[in-house]
């Protein structure tokens, strides 16, 4: 821009001519309509100021490269008697210019459009082949930056707690995104003009498969080399919340059962409602209409009809202590069946790679069609996809899961004793660390419960007595494989 600008001062001194306004902006010459705000200017004011008879221009791809933007240029030149200059090659165009020197102005610039059009279709193959190579091939999203020296993007660490508290607390399912924003912004998370996240912006953050390994480009989703901010089941449980396109239902009043539990008639949330200033009844939204059935529950009474589904996830000291052994058990071999695992998994995701690879080999060598070699291509790049996530679920394995197992067995073991004792509020939290959702019937609660407790109340309902030795089967032994394998999304949910 230096360089143009000093080319055209000197050419107005050897012309004799006084600049009077000059444009200095970086706007692509392709642009056209809206997006060339600085051009869109100096065609307003050249209109405007008919003392101003000359525009001086670098060359004629830095006017245009469209033709849009050039029959703005040709109506100053026809309609206003400007005159066009063009600095480093001296041309010049006016009213007087003959037809094959405004001829030579559409080839000048049909040959600029094709240059950009060239350097854009070579920008596009060569980000695709970037994305198929597996890194991020465009701006990095929030949360991320771009690394000039490797050009590959970046965790920014004083983002990560924004994008792992959204996830988080969307996956719970007690919020809508609007009761996300609040939230967010109450915890210190601000836009840059300080203000809440737009609603938008919100629901881009918490669909971008980015944040967990994977990208979007060209409509198809590839498995990212750069590091996730989330797992892959925290970003899948946050997708099925917003699937569900439930509105949950903020009351004035917070009421401690508020967004627990839905209609067993309709399906609609059951919302707290004060009577008389002292009084609180739940009841179905009726949302979908009215109906019978299901009339005004007391909060008191209410809290007695939820005990029945922490009763059936509280463990009996015997149960709990032998649980405990059979996980010990089962843990002494854990690790050898992962590395066998790992390795299974790394030698299918080579085979598979190495077939996608000849498959490109084909491609290029005409040796298949091209819808069989689209069609292989999706199978090859799916399930490399899913081999990199079961890869990087067993890299990165929990090391404190047998720790954390022995947490939710002395958990489960006080959680109805807990129960009584707490007050409306922590019986609320209480129901809502050991399931997702409840469905309330006439005179029962039937609840949903999150792993590991789908496990536990599983086993609890078994017939069966307990074993002597732990590796007997027994259904109770599928809560210690679920203990085991809980996902990182259960996780957080059960210790947070």
């Amino acid at each position: 821009m230096d360089a143009q600008e000093k080319l055209g001062i000197e050419y107005a001194l050897r012309n004799n001519l006084k600049i009077v306004k000059t444009w200095r902006v970086q706007e692509s010459a392709w642009s056209n309509k809206k997006a060339r705000t600085a051009f869109i200017q100096m065609i307003e004011y050249a209109k405007k100021h008919t003392e101003v008879k000359n525009i001086i221009f670098d060359i004629t791809d830095r006017m245009t490269r469209n033709d849009f933007d050039k029959m703005k240029i040709i109506d100053l030149i026809q309609e206003f008697d400007k005159t066009i200059h063009f600095s480093r090659s001296n041309k010049i165009y006016n009213k007087q210019s003959g037809s094959d020197d405004m001829f030579m102005l559409d080839i000048e610039v049909a040959v600029a459009k094709k240059t950009s059009n060239d350097i854009s279709r070579k920008s596009q193959m060569g980000m695709m082949e970037k994305a198929e190579q597996e890194f991020y091939p465009s701006t990095a999203p929030y949360g991320y930056r771009n690394n000039k020296a490797t050009r590959l993007i970046e965790i920014k660490p004083e983002s990560t707690p924004f994008i792992l508290n959204a996830f988080e607390q969307m996956a719970t399912g007690n919020y809508s995104i609007n009761m996300l924003r609040d939230w967010l912004f109450a915890n210190g998370f601000k836009s840059k003009t300080g203000k809440k996240i737009c609603k938008s912006a919100l629901v881009k953050v918490l669909t971008n498969p980015i944040y967990c390994g994977d990208f979007r480009w060209k409509g198809k989703i590839y498995s990212g080399s750069h590091e996730p901010i989330i797992s892959k089941q925290l970003f899948d449980a946050v997708q099925n919340v917003l699937a569900r396109k439930s509105k949950t239902y903020k009351s004035r009043k917070d009421f401690a059962f508020a967004n627990l539990l839905f209609c067993g008639d309709c399906g609609c949330k059951v919302l707290g409602e004060e009577k008389k200033k002292r009084y609180v009844y739940y009841h179905c939204s009726f949302s979908k209409g009215r109906h019978n059935g299901i009339g005004y529950v007391p909060e008191n009474r209410l809290a007695e009809m939820f005990e029945d589904s922490v009763i059936k996830v509280t463990l009996s000291e015997e149960k709990a202590d032998w649980l405990k052994e059979a996980f010990k058990e089962r843990h002494k071999n854990t690790f050898q069946t992962a590395q066998n695992r790992l390795l299974r998994l790394q030698t299918e995701y080579n085979q598979t790679n190495t077939r996608l690879s000849k498959l490109y080999d084909l491609k290029l060598d005409g040796g298949i069609p091209e819808e069989i070699f689209k069609t292989k291509e999706a199978e090859y790049q799916t399930a490399l996809i899913n081999l990199k996530h079961q890869l990087a679920t067993i890299e990165k394995a929990n090391p404190n899961f047998l720790e954390d197992a022995s947490k939710i067995l002395e958990l489960s073991k006080s959680l109805y004793s807990l129960y009584v004792k707490a007050n409306y509020q922590e019986k609320a939290h209480l129901l809502k660390l050991i399931a997702s959702n409840y469905q309330l019937n006439d005179v029962s609660i039937c609840p949903i419960y999150r792993k590991p407790f789908s496990f536990i109340a599983e086993g609890l309902l078994c017939p069966r007595k307990l074993p002597s030795h732990p590796q007997n089967p027994n259904f109770l032994y599928e809560i210690i494989l679920g203990l085991t394998n809980a996902k990182d999304g259960d996780r957080w949910v059960i210790f947070n």
